[in-house]
């Protein structure tokens, strides 16, 4: 009898430590004009490697430009963003997930490209920023 008990006990508790969450870093919603750009920088401020899952999403769909956080874990103090080309008169946000975001910081700006005379390309410029809460 004792036995059951025990293995029914053990049971619970092993499935008590499989149902741990999540935990998750959002920004708000901000707007984008034309010829945006979205970026959302992660940064680990802590000293051991942590698995994230970072997404930048909009009410209009975003192609992914540049990935450096989806690929493998975030080493400690090292930083990675995501950067996405938006559609005109969309709104963007970032979303981190971790088993534990203690130790994160992120910020995600809408930013513009501002043409350079006589150079190829442009350089960006930050129109707005919000901090990852």
């Amino acid at each position: 009898m004792s036995a059951r008990i025990l293995c029914a006990v053990l049971a619970v508790l092993m499935g008590l430590v499989s149902v741990a969450r999540a935990a998750d870093l959002l920004s708000r919603p901000l707007p984008a004009g034309g010829g945006t750009s979205a970026a959302c920088h992660i940064r680990n401020t802590g000293t051991t490697s942590i698995p994230i899952q970072v997404r930048v999403f909009s009410n209009n769909a975003p192609v992914v430009t540049s990935d450096s956080c989806n690929d493998a874990p975030l080493a400690g103090g090292r930083a990675c963003q995501v950067v996405v080309d938006l559609p005109d008169s969309s709104y963007a946000a970032c979303s981190v997930t971790a088993m534990t975001v203690r130790k994160l910081r992120g910020t995600l700006e809408i930013r513009a490209k501002v043409p350079r005379p006589g150079a190829r390309g442009g350089l960006e410029k930050v129109l707005v920023a919000e901090d990852l809460r």
